[in-house]
């Protein structure tokens, strides 16, 4: 990440630590006709790069009982899945909606949750994946200015939002982890998000300009930015970027792939995945075998390649290019669902035990969405302080603040500190900015080591 802001590089950039969500305000859930109208009028274009594995698809295909309760069980949706994208290009495309509503309050939270079958990165790999976008709707002005206005897409088609459906005031989508802030665009000037998503992991940021496809995080080439994230200063870089985890590999950081096993047993070698090859996996140019090759990647791994688009079936057929339509099912129709299940995996080469032991969380199933506290009250996502200000100052229910930390230093140089581990720390200038209401104290001292 610190790279990342560095536009790359390895010697400067800003620090960033997402510690806690504010309060939640009180949410109510909406009728079924009106999420469904809300939901056909904002759901998303999914971009998936030429590699990805496993695109939106929907998990009752691959459901089971046990000990009477209902179970997506990782093996069987790997190994189901990968027969079934055998029979066919795309299976199931899916995506499930969920509509919140903020009582005595025109803003509603739209949400699109996305499930892969499986998830294989750089230290991330698990069974199964849950990927969210949030659209914040104000639906003040419903019945007049919504059921004219619309936006045009790179391919010069209309994207309009039906009577009654409101505007997009803040679009959230989910980054690759909690700890790292989202990509958010407050006040977009379109009617629908393009999502795209990272090969193999499928975080999801932005594509709100005139080249939904592609991800800018600064105005460039004549196009706005993506993101609206709040900036932090690059000391050393003389530069100003946005806070948000956006699309790393295709922002300079060649990030490789890794093979997980279990048991000892790389995956597609495993007995109880007897349908899974090699080719069902990321790509083996891709993918590195040895702990350093991981730490320190070789320069020949290829970026993003190919745009592959889902399109909701509620989209008019000539409203956009698409390699799939993927159904839009209220979540709702998945509540039965008690689990999604799989043991913890591993890397198939040997790397250091405290490494594995901090990606732990980032190698094991993720759950059900309706267990997690964004499901139900949304923005408690929001990782942008100035989104929920903004959002707080408008509707009455949200309120600003919380428990997030902000800026807590630029890197001048990686250079070990001793008194950490190994002499493994970076030395750290403070910032010079001025401290917002809602940053937390940061120690008045001139320099900071991260150990």
């Amino acid at each position: 990440m610190l790279a990342l802001l560095a536009g790359g590089g390895a010697t400067a950039s800003g620090a960033y630590l997402f510690s806690g969500s504010p309060e939640p305000a009180t949410t109510d859930s909406l009728g079924d006709e009106e999420s469904r109208r809300l939901a056909e009028a904002h759901a998303p274009t999914l971009y998936y790069g030429a590699h990805e594995q496993w695109p939106a698809t929907d998990p009752r295909e691959y459901e089971s009982e046990r000990d009477g309760n209902t179970v997506v069980d990782g093996f069987d949706a790997l190994d189901g899945y990968s027969v079934d994208a055998r029979e066919t290009e795309y299976p199931h495309p899916t995506v499930f909606y969920n509509a919140v509503d903020y009582p005595d309050s025109p803003l509603v939270c739209v949400q699109f949750w996305a499930y892969s079958a499986f998830d294989q990165f750089s230290t991330n790999f698990h069974w199964h994946d849950w990927e969210v976008l949030h659209v914040f709707v104000d639906r003040s002005g419903d019945g007049e200015a919504s059921s004219s206005t619309g936006s045009s897409t790179a391919d010069g088609t209309n994207q309009s939002t039906p009577a009654g459906t409101g505007e997009p005031v803040l679009f959230v989508a989910s980054a690759h982890s909690r700890k790292v802030p989202n990509n958010e665009h407050l006040d977009p000037d379109v009617e629908r998000a393009s999502i795209i998503s990272e090969v193999g992991s499928h975080s999801s940021t932005l594509g709100v300009n005139a080249r939904p496809t592609t991800f800018q995080r600064t105005a460039v080439d004549g196009l706005a930015p993506d993101i609206s994230n709040d900036p932090v200063e690059v000391i050393s870089g003389e530069a100003s970027l946005p806070l948000a985890y956006g699309l790393p590999r295709d922002e300079g950081l060649t990030l490789p792939y890794a093979v997980p096993e279990y048991e000892g047993k790389r995956l597609p070698e495993h007995d109880r995945l007897p349908n899974v090859r090699p080719g069902d996996l990321i790509p083996e140019e891709l993918t590195v075998d040895t702990y350093d090759a991981l730490a320190s990647p070789p320069a020949s791994i290829p970026k993003r390649e190919g745009e592959v688009a889902f399109v909701p079936d509620v989209q008019a057929e000539a409203a956009v290019d698409a390699d799939a339509r993927y159904e839009l099912v209220e979540i709702e129709a998945i509540r039965h669902i008690d689990d999604f299940t799989g043991p913890q995996l591993s890397f198939s080469f040997t790397v250091p035990e405290f490494v594995e032991d901090a990606v732990s969380g980032h190698i094991t199933t993720v759950g059900v969405p309706w267990d997690q506290p964004r499901f139900q009250n949304p923005e408690t996502d929001i990782s942008d302080p100035q989104h929920r200000a903004a959002l707080a100052d408008r509707y009455e229910p949200i309120e600003a603040g919380g428990d997030v930390s902000r800026i807590l230093g630029a890197v001048r140089e990686a250079t070990g500190a001793d008194e950490a581990p190994g002499k493994n720390g970076v030395s750290l200038l403070a910032p010079r900015s001025r401290p917002w209401r809602y940053w937390r104290a940061i120690p008045k001292r001139s320099r900071h080591s991260l150990a």
